[in-house]
């Protein structure tokens, strides 16, 4: 048991915590400010919420392994922490904040096809 532990400890050692909350995080004000519906408005494209938060943190990641200048052996660290921050999202943080911070109401007149 005290192997399994500590290959466990060893294992959330590796992820990167910065990129799971910051990715969380930014996930969560880009939904609550409707920014993905204020971009389809434009484009006439619509994505459903999670292909947006894959789209976000594919991107999001992508940036944080040229800002840091993550090796090829970080990548699979920065892979992993990406699909633990999505599960955690999807899973927990999704319904919590739907039930702590209610979506943005924005009132837009029938008129407007902007």
């Amino acid at each position: 048991m005290e192997i399994v532990m500590e290959q466990f400890a060893n294992f959330l050692n590796t992820l990167d915590w910065v990129y799971i909350f910051s990715f969380i995080l930014i996930t969560q004000a880009i939904m609550y400010y409707r920014v993905p519906e204020f971009i389809g408005r434009g484009t006439g494209i619509k994505i459903r919420n999670r292909y947006q938060v894959l789209i976000i943190g594919m991107v999001y990641g992508i940036i944080v392994f040229f800002v840091r200048g993550y090796d090829l052996p970080k990548v699979l660290s920065l892979f992993i922490s990406f699909l633990l921050a999505t599960t955690f999202h999807k899973f927990l943080l999704e319904s919590v904040f739907e039930k702590i911070f209610p979506k943005k109401d924005i009132e837009t007149s029938k008129d407007d096809f902007l």
